[in-house]
């Protein structure tokens, strides 16, 4: 028997969800709100949570990473009165299981259970933290689910891609794929496609015999041959000339390649992972990355988060590498002071782990001897900005009136009066069209939908 967990406010969900479920012997606790629901799922282990959208306390997408992070690591099936396929792709995204539209029939419900109920009994995919990589460091929501897809990945072996701004680790996670995966013990080879030179590429790839071009007083072996039982890691694969591409997909497809003047056809049999921080699926429709290509990379694909979207890895992550450099360094330990944790706390870390890194490397190159961490030893250009931000008005202030003596709103009575006016105001601006409102919001047409519903407003 499962638990599952439902948070709707429909009644009428209850009692469907709750037939489903004694139907296929398993438990059913029920919910109308996050909150509730919150309290609910922190005091038992539930295996599947159902999770409406728009909920009287929150918006449900929102929570979603907060339930995939308790304790039972339960699945979550996201349900919506409105499909949309921004909010599908939010819910994929996030590691939600599914994403479902109301209105749902018992088949659909019963459907939905029974394949989530028999996935987490065979092939359950948290991370247990015995097994997680020692080098990868945090436990926000975020980063386990990317090293529960590096556990797919490496049990696999098809080939990888790795997107991630620049700066958050991707070969760190390609080694991690390689090193858990059942080529371990063989090659892993590492090519920067940014950096190939234009005339050589070919070269670099697959090889070349001797007399084959000016200056090639000797044969050489290419990175495909050099990762052979291997794996492969191409960093910024969006870099790849088209004409290289097409060349790459065939070696793919065969494990055949040709080394540049060679007149027969060599082997080489390799796990590919790429990196990119670029939208290929935009260079696709652009005609500047073979889609075909795309769709052979596709095998997993890991969606690595910006630091910025994982806060509270922040601390863990610059206490191992002020561990780290004091090692290096010799000297003893340092104390750190708060305000030091606050900066790092508050500034939005564009270069992510990398500009992290290399902040705290040089705060303790700056401090010396001295056996406290001050904030002032951080680059000039990080307290710049977190200065800045902090004199930064707030964006909605409480009115005057009420902050002088007046009573104040409760706090939901005001964000829903907010929330009202200002998506009275966007629909006004953008002449009710969904999908410029959906844009300049920054939300889903679907969430979008829901809200209108909410306020009884009018398109």
């Amino acid at each position: 028997m499962s638990r599952i967990l439902l948070i709707d406010d429909e009644p009428m969900m209850h009692v469907l969800f709750g037939d489903v479920a004694a139907g296929l012997g398993h438990q059913l606790d029920t919910a109308e709100s996050l909150s509730e629901g919150w309290a609910k799922a922190r005091s038992g282990e539930h295996d599947v949570v159902f999770l409406d959208v728009l909920l009287p306390d929150g918006n449900g997408i929102e929570e979603l990473q907060r339930y995939k992070s308790l304790p039972s690591s339960p699945e979550i099936i996201v349900i919506t009165s409105y499909g949309e396929s921004t909010g599908a792709a939010t819910v994929l995204e996030q590691g939600g299981w599914e994403y479902l539209t109301k209105p749902l029939t018992v088949d659909k419900i019963e459907q939905s259970m029974r394949d989530v109920i028999t996935y987490r009994l065979n092939n359950h995919g948290a991370v247990k933290p015995s097994s997680r990589p020692s080098d990868i460091i945090g436990s926000s929501p975020k980063l386990l689910e990317c090293l529960s897809k590096i556990d797919e990945a490496a049990s696999l072996d098809v080939a990888t891609m790795i997107h991630g701004e620049t700066g958050t680790g991707k070969e760190l996670f390609a080694k991690a794929v390689h090193e858990r995966s059942s080529r371990s013990s063989r090659p892993f080879v590492t090519l920067d496609c940014a950096a190939l030179s234009p005339t050589l590429i070919g070269s670099q790839l697959f090889g070349h015999v001797r007399g084959a071009f000016t200056g090639a007083d000797r044969s050489r072996e290419g990175v495909i041959a050099q990762a052979h039982t291997g794996t492969l890691f191409m960093d910024e694969i969006g870099e790849l000339p088209l004409e290289m591409q097409a060349s790459l997909l065939r070696v793919l497809e065969t494990g055949r390649y040709r080394p540049v003047g060679s007149q027969r056809e060599r082997e080489s049999d390799f796990r590919l992972v790429a990196a990119t921080n670029r939208d290929l699926e935009e260079m696709s429709r652009l005609g500047l990355f073979r889609s075909d290509l795309l769709y052979r990379l596709r095998g997993v694909t890991v969606s690595l988060p910006p630091l910025r979207e994982r806060p509270e890895d922040i601390e863990p992550l610059a206490r191992h590498y002020i561990d780290h450099a004091c090692e290096e360094m010799g000297g003893g330990p340092k104390d750190i002071s708060d305000e030091f944790w606050s900066t790092l706390a508050n500034y939005p870390w564009p270069g992510n782990v990398r500009e992290l890194k290399h902040a705290v490397r040089r705060a303790l190159a700056a401090a010396q001897d001295g056996p406290v961490i001050y904030s002032r030893h951080l680059p000039t250009q990080i307290r710049i900005k977190v200065a800045q931000q902090g004199l930064e008005p707030a964006v909605s202030p409480v009115p005057r009136a009420e902050a002088e003596g007046h009573p104040m709103p409760k706090l939901k009575d005001y964000r829903d009066k907010a929330e009202r006016e200002y998506v009275e105001l966007l629909l006004e601006r953008t002449d009710s069209s969904m999908k410029q409102a959906a844009k300049t919001a920054g939300v889903s047409r679907g969430y979008l939908y829901e809200l209108i519903k909410k306020h009884g407003l009018k398109r």
